[in-house]
């Protein structure tokens, strides 16, 4: 792999973490429409109250995903490809024409989809969440646009071609009629109602800087979908042969150092957030985003090896962690309840995933315990019934992870010591000003024991008993100080659960 041109991460994202709530915006819409029986036809309709039970439950930031313009063509292609309505027939059984609303990933142009309200609209919504203390992430979509975006007819350049000579009717697997390619990850087969794009152009490059700065004229937080796929080193590889025939030549700096250098120069406080997959996420944590997805965590969770999930919490640096975006689904990933086989192992997992540091990212429907999958081109899922027990989870842990502690406090990986009856544990501190928290979480089937080390703890007025809460279970246990200093703080903790102590 070719080196990377990289800078020190400069960012004003908190020491420990944040905590963001995704949703689908149109499918979030006519969802409420029915709960509140009225039309909600704009993001003006929704009804504010929504948004501050999010901010009430801790959340400092709400990605309001697929908010930008949509042509004919994507939404024409999603409603007459047959595998996608085999797929919608799965998934959604029953489901009519109207369901389909188009993928919110073939953008047109950065303005307002006319489904969801004007340019207007959006301006007072930011300035409403700022004003009760929540931050607005909107999507920006780098490697495509959507076919019929202007571009397409009027700067054919912009775009990854078919490479010179290449004899016509072109090849309807990987090209347009015009010899435009599909957008592609390079795997996986061609994005057929997108176009990929070309940068290393140099004008595709200005004309791309351009329109981030138009998202970031509407947010604080930009979530950029598939980035990792513009590293020079990645993109070189996967249009290598279009590439050379056009005679373009890798760019001395990758696209993101000059670009997020760009808009945080006129919008210094943005935070960035890139879809990346591993082995690629400190390549794009060193070209300056805030936050990098963390899908290895969720599915070495799903492994259900604790050794690897240890190994691969203790083996990464605090920096690492502390810009990685941890979740347990996204409108990408299955349910959390399907993917880990039920709503109580997903709740063990959430365990793990929402206290350690970083961005804490949660999905519309976690809540809820749901297991149906919302597809990214429908407006509903499958309805099912809420699960009680996983809402009180949920309220729980949001309340526990909200506090400052978790959010600009000190992070500790602990060792638990037991031998054979603490392997399925993982254990970590959390310290700031007097605040104290220690989770120590098993994500087996089995109960785990052991024995925690906590240096810190102190006896209170002289007194060498203190308290000792679990705010999972609201109880409140005495233990001797000096035993937590040295021996440490036996614990038992049963199977897909965990304890979250303040001491």
């Amino acid at each position: 792999m070719a080196s990377l041109v990289t800078k020190k991460v400069s960012s004003t994202v908190p020491a420990g973490g944040m905590m963001m709530y995704e949703v689908s915006t149109r499918p979030w819409m006519y969802n409420l429409s029915i709960t509140y029986n009225t039309p909600i036809n704009t993001i003006s309709d929704i009804p504010f109250e929504e948004f501050e039970n999010i901010k009430s439950m801790g959340f400092d930031m709400i990605w309001m995903m697929g908010v930008w313009e949509l042509g004919e063509y994507g939404l024409n292609y999603d409603q007459t490809n047959g595998p996608l309505l085999q797929h919608y027939a799965q998934v959604l059984p029953g489901y009519t024409q109207a369901d389909i609303i188009g993928s919110p990933y073939a953008v047109t142009n950065y303005s307002v989809n006319p489904q969801i309200g004007l340019e207007q609209d959006l301006i007072e919504l930011r300035k409403k969440l700022n004003a009760i203390g929540l931050l607005l992430m909107l999507d920006f979509v780098p490697n495509h646009t959507a076919v019929d975006a202007e571009w397409t007819t009027t700067e054919m350049d912009y775009y990854i071609r078919a490479p010179q000579g290449t004899p016509t009717p072109y090849d309807n697997n990987t090209y347009l009629p015009n010899g435009i390619a599909y957008g592609s990850a390079g795997w996986g087969g061609s994005w057929f109602d997108t176009a990929q794009l070309n940068y290393w152009n140099p004008n595709c490059v200005k004309a791309r800087i351009q329109q981030l700065l138009t998202v970031a004229s509407f947010a604080d937080a930009i979530r950029c979908d598939m980035a990792y796929l513009l590293l020079n080193s990645l993109f070189g590889s996967n249009w290598a042969t279009q590439l050379q025939s056009w005679g373009y030549e890798q760019p001395a700096q990758e696209f993101w150092t000059v670009a997020i250098d760009i808009v945080k120069q006129e919008y210094p406080d943005i935070i960035f957030l890139a879809e990346v997959y591993h082995p690629y996420e400190e390549n794009l944590q060193q070209v300056g985003f805030d936050y990098t997805y963390d899908k290895m965590l969720h599915d070495i969770l799903n492994g259900g090896d604790m050794n690897a999930v240890r190994a691969w919490i203790s083996g990464h640096s605090k920096q690492f962690t502390t810009h990685s975006a941890h979740f347990i689904s996204n409108h990408d990933e299955p349910r959390g309840a399907n993917f880990f086989g039920s709503w109580w192992r997903s709740d063990a997992a959430a365990l793990i995933t929402y206290t350690l540091p970083g961005l804490r990212f949660f999905w519309w429907g976690d809540f809820q315990g749901y297991s149906n999958q919302l597809d990214v081109h429908l407006r509903r899922e499958q309805s099912e019934p809420a699960i009680a027990d996983a809402m009180a989870f949920y309220q729980t842990l949001t309340s526990i992870v909200s506090d400052p502690v978790f959010k600009n406090g000190e992070f500790t990986y602990l060792n638990c010591t037991n031998d054979q009856e603490s392997w399925n544990l993982v254990a970590y501190k959390w310290t700031y000003q007097n605040e104290r928290r220690l989770c120590v979480l098993n994500f087996s089937d089995q109960q785990g024991t052991g024995n925690i080390i906590l240096d810190d703890a102190e006896p209170i007025n002289g007194n060498d008993t203190i308290p000792v809460t679990d705010l999972l279970s609201n109880t409140t246990y005495y233990r001797s100080s000096e035993q937590m200093r040295t021996t440490g703080l036996y614990v038992i903790i049963n199977s897909w659960y965990g304890q979250i102590f303040k001491y």
